[in-house]
């Protein structure tokens, strides 16, 4: 392989790949000039070398299932077209049996992980969430929960009238496992306040994913991109998850997972009907990942989300910095109803043959990274 150097054509980057190579911590100005410079191989080589040391060849996924409990929404995201008020014709919100018929379906068999998040709806307490994660783990006890963004946690806690700390404990008495990292959008105040009001402000997402840190719950954490925020947002987003996570790292906990870069969906939302915005391109999105692997040295996994950028650019993300294109999902709905164009599933086959193309080691793995070497049964 050749010298990091000689991949750079941007003599600004130098002092960047510097410090890449000896380990030392990007900062906020390091941040902005990956995200400035036109020279995204050689963003993208700094990455690779980063992700090479923390995950060798190895490119993970999971078989999963995704789910959304209910589409009925308080809060008002510009960017969402997934939400549905009270008395919606298309409003639902689905029982406890609904959802295990779903989990019965033959497409279903196999899953390690199930996924859910939704809307805030006001008529769910935490009894409803402790009956039906008890008559899931039930049903299916090898199935990972992994539920709720932090958004969601304080949501469900405040209607159900406790803190969020007893809400977290009682959900993970009845089965409750591990969170997403949705909701965190982009921290920026002023940006929030654009984008998804009646959603809490920052600090509140921030201080939730602590207190599951404490907790012993293992969260993800993401950002959304691509819409009307600029570089700075983007920086100052990733470097607060990067404080955070020293802070839980300090204390002994484990922290975040992996790191989600979630590309906006520009269709059928009030954001993009208010704002010109394009859909993010094969560029933006390599960027986002290759940055943040760069400026999150303490994270330890990037994810190619390929839901919203699709499965051929995730292949391509695995050289710039992912080694997680997260997993088979069989039915997403959140960004389909924004306007994704990909697949709602793919095959465990599939994202094996895409790992494998890219030159990559496939590895199942479940939602704590521990890997497995034989198909997972039913």
């Amino acid at each position: 392989m050749l010298p990091l150097a000689s991949r750079i054509r941007d003599p600004r980057l130098l002092p960047i790949a510097d410090k890449v190579l000896r380990g030392e911590r990007l900062t906020f100005e390091d941040g902005l000039l990956l995200y400035e410079t036109s020279d995204l191989t050689g963003v993208g080589a700094m990455a690779n070398q980063v992700r090479t040391r923390l995950n060798g060849r190895r490119a993970y996924y999971v078989l999963s299932r995704r789910l959304s409990y209910t589409n009925v929404c308080y809060t008002h995201c510009q960017f969402c077209a997934f939400q549905a008020k009270p008395g919606d014709p298309k409003a639902y919100a689905l029982s406890a049996e609904e959802i295990i018929r779903e989990l019965e379906k033959p497409e279903t068999a196999g899953v390690r992980e199930l996924h859910m998040t939704s809307g805030h709806n006001p008529k769910l307490k935490v009894d409803y969430f402790e009956d039906l994660f008890r008559k899931i783990k039930a049903r299916f006890p090898a199935i990972h929960l992994k539920v709720f963004t932090m958004m969601e946690l304080d949501y469900y806690a405040r209607v159900s009238g406790l803190s969020t700390e007893a809400f977290l404990d009682r959900c993970m008495a009845a089965g409750l496992e591990s969170c997403p990292g949705g909701g965190a959008e982009i921290f920026d105040e002023t940006l929030r306040e654009q984008i998804c009001i009646g959603k809490k402000d920052a600090q509140v997402w921030l201080d939730t994913a602590a207190l599951c840190h404490r907790k012993g719950l293992p969260t993800n954490c993401t950002m959304l991109y691509g819409h009307i925020e600029e570089a700075r947002h983007r920086v100052d987003h990733l470097l607060r998850l990067r404080d955070l996570q020293d802070r839980s790292q300090a204390a002994g906990y484990e922290g975040f997972l992996a790191f989600v870069p979630l590309a906006y969906q520009n269709e059928d939302n009030e954001l993009s009907a208010a704002h010109t915005i394009h859909e993010t391109t094969g560029t933006q999105d390599l960027r986002e990942i290759a940055v943040a692997r760069l400026l999150l040295d303490n994270i330890p996994h990037i994810k190619a989300y390929w839901v919203m950028i699709s499965p051929g650019l995730a292949q391509i993300a695995l050289s710039y910095g992912a080694d997680d294109v997260d997993g088979t999902i069989i039915a997403e709905e959140i960004a389909h109803t924004a306007g994704a164009k990909t697949p709602q599933g793919l095959s465990q086959g599939d994202l094996e043959r895409l790992i494998r193309e890219a030159g990559y080691e496939p590895l199942e793995r479940d939602n704590l990274y521990h890997t497995f070497e034989e198909p997972a049964t039913a």
